[in-house]
């Protein structure tokens, strides 16, 4: 009898944020949502350590994702609804795009046609990431939608023409956003501390028209002025950097501020705009594993992503 070897190994299937799907080819995407892991966009290259501190937040938010696997038929007591409502299929993951560290304007090109692509077949894009220079590509792919409002959740207001010689750096998001001709709401929420801009670059967001929720405004008045800024029925792009909650549930961001948005700050705002608006496009960014060892702040990042495809689950089958 002879017995036959074999130096294969078992197929591993790869890793998806909650297990869903994996789309190898956005070309025929047929989906609510697709979730794509962004590593970095634009980091500063003099200022390195930062954009390195976020690299490996993609892989690491789909890893703390995996324990919730068992709970998508759940009830969720948060959205009043099964966990995931019918998920199968109309939720894939593309995997994490080809960008990196020190090419920047091909990184750019490549997060801007892959949104492009995905905005075509109608399907909203969730982007784990990854540096706050993420979501300006990001937005730059969305023009098909004529009709765009920014909602940024950020400790910092980001309007600075440049910094350090680079004009698409995180602390230039909003002035970029403002530039888009397709970007006619531009809704700043949790701001607080020490500024990233001066008053020159506060004076021009308000002579623009941004509309400013400081963190002691949500802390006195809660997020129903929010919601009630959004126009009906606008299209949405959210920028959520992860600073802008409290570090007492998200101590893993490079700059923790004290005064930022409680859980159910989100919650009730995530609840509230896809109720009254389109979500197109989400980029949950600045997440900082080395600063997270016990996987806590990884948890309400996830939780908070989840919130996002339900709800715009939740949208698309209303508009079946």
């Amino acid at each position: 009898m002879t017995t036959i070897s074999s130096n294969a190994t078992p197929e591993v299937a790869p890793l998806t944020f909650m297990g869903v799907p994996r789309c190898g080819n956005i070309g025929t995407i047929d989906a609510d949502v697709a979730i794509m892991g962004v590593s970095c966009a634009t980091p500063y290259l003099q200022s390195e350590a930062y954009g390195l501190a976020n690299l490996s937040g993609p892989t690491a938010l789909r890893r703390a994702s995996v324990p919730l696997l068992r709970l998508r038929d759940r009830h969720d007591w948060d959205l009043d609804g099964v966990f995931l409502p019918d998920a199968n299929g109309r939720v894939v993951d593309i995997g994490d795009l080809p960008v990196s560290f020190h090419e920047a304007e091909t990184n750019r090109q490549i997060i801007r046609q892959t949104v492009e692509q995905l905005a075509a077949r109608n399907t909203a894009v969730i982007a784990l990431g990854g540096e706050d220079s993420v979501p300006t590509p990001m937005l730059q792919g969305l023009s098909r939608y004529e009709d765009v409002t920014v909602l940024q959740i950020d400790a910092h207001m980001d309007w600075r023409d440049e910094n350090l010689g680079e004009r698409w750096g995180l602390s230039s998001g909003m002035r970029r956003a403002s530039e888009m001709s397709f970007v006619k709401d531009i809704i700043q929420v949790g701001t607080r501390g020490p500024s990233s801009a001066g008053d020159v670059e506060v004076n021009d967001a308000r002579n623009w028209g941004a509309k400013i929720f400081t963190g002691e405004d949500v802390f006195d008045r809660g997020v129903q002025p929010i919601i009630d800024s959004v126009r009906e029925g606008t299209n949405v792009h959210v920028n959520f950097d992860l600073d802008g909650l409290d570090p007492t549930i998200m101590p893993a961001v490079w700059v923790p501020s004290p005064g930022g948005l409680s859980f159910w700050h989100a919650i009730k705002l995530i609840r509230g705009i896809a109720r009254k608006a389109n979500i197109v496009s989400v980029a949950m960014v600045e997440y900082v594993e080395a600063r997270d060892p016990a996987g806590l702040a990884a948890n309400v990042a996830v939780r908070l992503t989840t919130a996002f495809i339900s709800e715009i689950l939740r949208q698309r089958q209303a508009a079946r």
